[in-house]
């Protein structure tokens, strides 16, 4: 009898609690409408939050059969109570020991010098030279005017000379302040002996120095502006004081017509005596140069 008595009671004040629960649900809904037009956002926000709090609080006291306590500003605070967790056993740790491996020097790797590979030398191949095909000048027409031997100094004017018969024979004038053409000599550029004398030592000693003359040194014979160029080949030095005639007749060969084309000068020698005949005998160079 006690029991039912007690199970009517209990259902009784659960009712109460849930009609209470949702009066005050309702009440809260009719309490918000009113705040929502008259609260700014702010306001009306913290009083949904606390009125949430109040109806879930009110539910679960239900639920748990536990008397209902109400704190509109305090939301409930679930009290846990922590389950014992069993200690775990602690393992003595024993720090592995270290290995400190050193750290590798970095070997420098040699330095790569590199080697100049010298540049190839361009050397010029110097262009043949030219040498033009000698030509022979036009046979003259008339004796030289002039005489050039430039190895040593001279250049005189050329005068025609004729000759004398004297006790001895003929004899060649010799002209003064100039070198003489013999007058039956040939013509330079013709076949044949062009033969000029001059004094070394009196009257303008045009051949003074004919003595130094030596083989390939030019001589050039002027015609007019037309040049006739030869090279020295021969160089004598032929005594004729007190020899007999035939060595004499002999000396004159050298100015006697020939079957070549050449230039033969005469003059006495040494300088104080005139003991002695210098011949000095030159060919043509283009002559020369094609092998003549």
């Amino acid at each position: 009898m006690v029991s039912r008595f007690t199970s009517s009671r209990f259902t009784f004040i659960v009712l109460i609690v849930l009609g209470t629960a949702l009066l005050t649900v309702g009440l809260a809904k009719d309490y918000l409408d009113t705040q929502v037009q008259q609260l700014d956002a702010g306001s009306w926000m913290l009083d949904v939050v606390i009125l949430r709090g109040a109806c879930h609080a009110a539910l679960a006291a239900v639920a748990q059969d536990r008397p209902l306590t109400s704190n509109l500003h305090s939301p409930p605070t679930a009290t846990t109570t922590p389950t014992a967790v069993p200690p775990t056993p602690t393992t003595a740790f024993s720090p592995a020991p270290s290995v400190i491996s050193p750290t590798p020097t970095a070997t420098p790797s040699p330095t790569s010098t590199p080697t100049a590979i010298p540049l190839p030398t361009y050397t010029p191949t110097p262009s043949p030279t030219y040498t033009p095909t000698p030509s022979r000048p036009p046979p003259a027409t008339a004796p030289p005017d002039r005489i050039v031997i430039p190895a040593i100094g001279l250049d005189a004017p050329v005068v025609p000379v004729g000759w004398t018969v004297t006790d001895e024979g003929p004899v060649w004038e010799v002209a003064d302040y100039a070198a003489g053409w013999h007058n039956t000599s040939a013509y330079p550029g013709h076949v044949g002996n062009t033969v000029l004398s001059g004094h070394h030592n009196i009257e303008g000693r045009v051949f003074r120095y004919l003595i130094d003359v030596e083989p390939d040194n030019e001589v050039i014979l002027y015609v007019g502006e037309v040049t006739y160029h030869y090279v020295v080949t021969e160089k004598h030095l032929l005594q004729e004081k007190g020899m007999p005639q035939e060595v004499r007749r002999s000396n004159a060969q050298w100015i006697a017509p020939t079957d070549d084309e050449r230039v033969t000068l005469v003059t006495c020698w040494p300088y104080t005596s005139n003991t002695h005949r210098l011949i000095v005998v030159a060919k043509p160079v283009w002559k020369l140069e094609i092998g003549g």
